[in-house]
C-alpha cells in the first residue's frame, strides 16, 4: 500500500537464490535507467535562461563571501531587495562551471539524472516490482519528466526528491534511514523553494501508515515529520523561506508571464505526456487484478492535482507515479514469473553487447568534445552578440536585451547592466510593462528607451520582429552587428538619451 514495501517479499528486492554470476539481463534493466537519461542529457544542449545566471550569482558568492541581497545585475531595479533563497545551487553551480566550465556542468547534468532514476529505480524494485518492470516504470518516469530536466537549481532538488521517495519505500526493512529526511530538508531548503514537499512526502507517508493501521510507525513518523519541518528552517533565512516559496508560487506576474507557471495543457510535449501517463495509470490501476489501496490512491491523486495548476509540477507526478504503480504490477503469480526470468539470466553476450553500445555512445557523446564551442553546449547563448557588445558598449552601459537572453549577458558581460532577467518576481509589474511595449515595438517604444536613458538594444530576430523593424527605420539608432540571432543597436551620438 503507498510508498510502503511491506507487502513486497523480500525476494521481490533482492537477487534470487542461484541467480547467475556476471551481467545478466536483470542487471542489464537494472542499468538502462542509469545509462539512457545519462545518454540522452549528455546529447542535448543545456538552456542558459536561469543556468548563466545562477552561475554568475555563484560567483559573487565565492568571491566576496556573502549571499547577494540586493540587485547589482540591472539598472532598472539597483539596490531592490533580492531574496536569494537558491544560493546553495548557485554556489553549487560556480563550483562546478570553475572546474571544467560548460562541459563539466553538462556532465553534472547528466550524473544527477542519471542519478535521479537510479534511485527511482531502487524504489520501485523497494515496492515489489521486479527488474523489468522497475526498469520500464522509472523510463516512463523519466519520458515524462523531460521537459523540467533543465540545468538549474530545480533539478537539485528532483534528485533529493528521488532519494525522499527512496527512504520512504524502504522504511519497513530500514526505519533508521529515515532520519536521513531531516538532513535531505534542510539541503533542500538551501537550494530550491520546492523544499515544501519534504514534509509533504513524510505526512502521506504517515497518512499511508494509519490507513494500514501500522500505529508503531506512524508515531515514528510524527517525530520525523516535525525534524524535517523544523530543518527547512537552517537556513541564512531561517522560517522565511516559507514565506518565499508561498509568494513566489501565488505571484500574478509569474503566473501569468512565465510558460512552466501556466495551467498544464496538451498543448505542449510535457502536458501532452502527463495527460497521457495519468489516463495510463488510471486504466492499468482499474483493469488489474486486485484492489488499489486507499494510499496508493491518495499518493497518485495529490501529485496530479498538484501538476494541474503549473507545467512544472509535471515532475513531481513523473517520480511519484512509477514508485507507486511498482507496487501493484504483480501479484504472487507475476513474482514468481520474476524469480523465473532471474534464474534464466539472458545471454551474457548480448547483454555485454547492448551495455557496450550504451557505454560506447556515452563516450562519443561526453561534454568535453564539443566543450570549445559554447553554442554547442548551450541554447539561449547568443554569444556572437555579447561578444559584440563587449567590443562595443563600455562598462556600465545600460542595455536592453529579452529577457531569456539577459541571464546569458550576466554572465557573459558582468559589467554591462540589463533591464529585466528570469527572476520574474523581483521586477515591479510598471517595469514589465515597460519590457512589454519595448518588446513588440508598440507607440511608446522610443519614450520608454528614453526614459530609462537606454544606451544599446539588442533584438531577438525571432521573438522581436516588430522592434527590430521600427528601431532599422529610426534615426536614433545605428546597428553596429548582426548575426542569424539578432541584431545590436546602440544609440546614435547625435541622439543622446534624456539625463
Amino acid at each position: 500500500m503507498g510508498l510502503s514495501a511491506d507487502a513486497a517479499p523480500r525476494a521481490a528486492v533482492v537477487d534470487a537464490p542461484g541467480e547467475s554470476r556476471g551481467l545478466t539481463l536483470d542487471r542489464v534493466w537494472a542499468l538502462l535507467p542509469i545509462l539512457v537519461p545519462a545518454l540522452v542529457s549528455m546529447m542535448s544542449r543545456m538552456v542558459a535562461i536561469d543556468l548563466a545566471y545562477h552561475v554568475r550569482a555563484g560567483e559573487l558568492i565565492l568571491r566576496t563571501g556573502h549571499i547577494p541581497s540586493a540587485d547589482t545585475f540591472t539598472f532598472t531595479i539597483p539596490g531592490r531587495s533580492w531574496f536569494d533563497q537558491q544560493w546553495g545551487a548557485q554556489l553549487l553551480l560556480a563550483v562546478v562551471h570553475r572546474a571544467g566550465g560548460w562541459g563539466t556542468v553538462s556532465f553534472v547534468r547528466a550524473a544527477l539524472i542519471a542519478s535521479t532514476f537510479g534511485v527511482v529505480y531502487l524504489a520501485c524494485r523497494a515496492r515489489g516490482a521486479g527488474p523489468r518492470e522497475a526498469s520500464v516504470l522509472s523510463l516512463f518516469g523519466f519520458v515524462v519528466s523531460l521537459q523540467a530536466l533543465a540545468m538549474r537549481p530545480q533539478l537539485f532538488a528532483i534528485v533529493l526528491f528521488a532519494i525522499s521517495l527512496w527512504v520512504l519505500a524502504t522504511r519497513d526493512r530500514s526505519p533508521g534511514r529515515l532520519w536521513l529526511l531531516p538532513v535531505i530538508a534542510m539541503a533542500w531548503a538551501n537550494l530550491h523553494g520546492s523544499f515544501i514537499l519534504a514534509p509533504l512526502l513524510v505526512g502521506l507517508a504517515w497518512i499511508e501508515d494509519l490507513l494500514a493501521g501500522n500505529s508503531k510507525e506512524a508515531r515514528r513518523l510524527i517525530g520525523v515529520g516535525v525534524a524535517t519541518l523544523v530543518a527547512t528552517f537552517v537556513s541564512p533565512f531561517g522560517p522565511l523561506v516559507w514565506r518565499y516559496a508561498y509568494q513566489l508560487t501565488t505571484n500574478p506576474m509569474i503566473r501569468n508571464n512565465v510558460t512552466e507557471w501556466a495551467p498544464v495543457t496538451i498543448r505542449s510535449f510535457g502536458g501532452a505526456a502527463f495527460f497521457v501517463s495519468g489516463i495510463g495509470v488510471a486504466v492499468y490501476l482499474a483493469r488489474r487484478l486486485g484492489r488499489t489501496g486507499w494510499a496508493d490512491l491518495l499518493w497518485l491523486t495529490v501529485f496530479f492535482l498538484l501538476a494541474l495548476p503549473a507545467v512544472r509540477g509535471i515532475v513531481w507526478w513523473s517520480l511519484v507515479a512509477p514508485v507507486v504503480v511498482a507496487g501493484n504490477v504483480t501479484g504472487p503469480a507475476g513474482r514468481a514469473a520474476q524469480r523465473e526470468r532471474s534464474a534464466r539470466g539472458g545471454s551474457p553476450a548480448l547483454n555485454w553487447v547492448l551495455v557496450g553500445v550504451l557505454v560506447a555512445a556515452l563516450a562519443v557523446a561526453l561534454p568535453w568534445w564539443r566543450a570549445g564551442t559554447t553554442t554547442a553546449m548551450l541554447s539561449q547563448a547568443p554569444v556572437g552578440l555579447s561578444n559584440a557588445a563587449a567590443r562595443t558598449l563600455p562598462p556600465g552601459t545600460r542595455l536592453f536585451v529579452s529577457e531569456p537572453w539577459a541571464s546569458w549577458f550576466e554572465y557573459a558581460q558582468p559589467s554591462i547592466p540589463v533591464f529585466t532577467d528570469p527572476r520574474i518576481e523581483i521586477f515591479p509589474a510598471t517595469v514589465w510593462d515597460d519590457y512589454s511595449e519595448i518588446r513588440v515595438g508598440g507607440s511608446r517604444w522610443q519614450s520608454i528607451l528614453d526614459r530609462w536613458q537606454v544606451q544599446a538594444v539588442v533584438v531577438d530576430r525571432d521573438d522581436f520582429s516588430r522592434l527590430l523593424a521600427v528601431m532599422r527605420g529610426s534615426p536614433v539608432w545605428n546597428d553596429v552587428y548582426e548575426d542569424r540571432d539578432g541584431v545590436l543597436f546602440v544609440r546614435a551620438e547625435s541622439a543622446t538619451a534624456p539625463g
